[in-house]
């Protein structure tokens, strides 16, 4: 009793004469909810209410439950007359078996009767509308406004007549990424490994043959680093369902800063110093830089030949350097092959001299008497 106590009263308002959907929104002004919607059998114009309870004026407590008994004609009217006779005390068992029916498939009734709303967009039920997008294979953003939502499936129709174009493909893209990206047609940002004209590790990708009328390029107008992985895989999947099946694409995103470049560090006939110019420099300050390192410096001058006695042994263990630019690259290959065959000359003769020594061998154990 002490929680009733704290609960706000409100006075209940008269709903007779009122058709039940405005019933309902008078009474959910009120604070009130309504428990239970019954019919009873009358002329006035369906789904009008008859009777409440609680009464109009009655003063009760926010929250409570309402109950209303609305007009209806009953699946009995569909019958012929002989099922419609009460008895002598006005009862019908068939009536009365009717209205229980009635009430289990009220509800299938009333969406009967706007059906013709809910294959509108803009007046479906806010549930349904996600069933509209399937109808018309159209894909939703669950993080869309519902206006959005029934915006982009009022114009489904109209979308598909621009599918597998320039203009589908950028509407797509951008409705679902927010971005308003680039197109380039008959372009590809690879022209393969061509020896003289490509350069390894910038254009040198091994690939299969492109026709070019049959590739594009989309660009995006973000960092990478600024897009989520979602968003990414969004993307591409938006390319695949939207794009000619024959057509290959290539994703690009914004380049991150201005003024840098990527230097070739291995180009066949110029530089081909291992690890060396693969770094990345900022704009033409450091081209002074860049030509100074990769300047190629005349070979040294050889050396005067020492005696024989004082020459060193070549040893067969090689040591691994790093090749730099500016080293002779030729007078160091001409040693390792000198070295290498000065190794094999030694081997051969160590053996020769082996054989000879077992040749000997034998030919002395064949003079001994028997």
């Amino acid at each position: 009793m002490a929680v009733e106590a704290r609960r706000s009263l409100t006075k209940m308002p008269d709903l007779a004469g009122v058709p039940l959907e405005k019933a309902k929104l008078m009474v959910r002004n009120a604070g009130l909810n309504i428990d239970a919607v019954l019919f009873r059998e009358a002329y006035e114009p369906r789904n009008t209410v008859l009777e409440q309870k609680p009464a109009r004026g009655q003063m009760v407590y926010i929250g409570d439950k309402v109950s209303v008994w609305v007009s209806r004609r009953g699946y009995i009217q569909f019958l012929p007359a002989l099922f419609r006779r009460a008895d002598p005390v006005g009862r019908n068992f068939v009536r009365d078996l009717l209205f229980i029916v009635e009430h289990l498939m009220g509800s299938v009734d009333d969406k009967l009767d706007v059906l013709q709303t809910y294959f509108d967009p803009y007046e479906a039920p806010e549930g349904f509308v996600e069933w509209l997008a399937h109808w018309s294979a159209m894909v939703l953003d669950m993080d869309w406004p519902l206006e959005k939502k029934r915006a982009i499936v009022k114009k489904a129709v109209e979308l598909y007549s621009i599918r597998g174009t320039v203009r589908g493909l950028k509407v797509f893209l951008s409705l679902f990424t927010g971005y308003e990206p680039t197109i380039i047609e008959n372009e590809w940002p690879f022209k393969g490994f061509r020896v003289g004209i490509c350069e390894i590790g910038i254009d040198s990708i091994v690939l299969p043959p492109v026709n070019l009328n049959q590739c594009f390029i989309v660009e995006i107008p973000a960092k990478f680093q600024d897009v989520s992985l979602d968003a990414v895989i969004r993307v591409h999947d938006i390319i695949q369902a939207e794009k000619p099946a024959h057509a290959s694409y290539y994703l690009r995103f914004l380049a991150e800063g201005g003024g840098s470049e990527l230097r070739g560090f291995f180009q066949i006939g110029m530089r081909s110093g291992i690890g060396i110019g693969m770094e990345v420099l900022e704009g033409a300050e450091a081209e002074a830089a860049v030509t100074e390192k990769t300047k190629v410096a005349p070979p040294p001058k050889p050396e005067p030949e020492k005696p024989a006695a004082e020459r060193e042994r070549p040893t067969t263990k090689f040591v691994e350097t790093k090749t730099e630019v500016g080293v002779d690259q030729e007078a160091i290959a001409r040693a390792r092959l000198a070295a290498r065959k000065k190794e094999m000359a030694e081997r051969a003769a160590k053996a020769g001299a082996d054989k000879d020594k077992k040749d000997d061998k034998k030919s002395d154990d064949k003079k001994k008497p028997e």
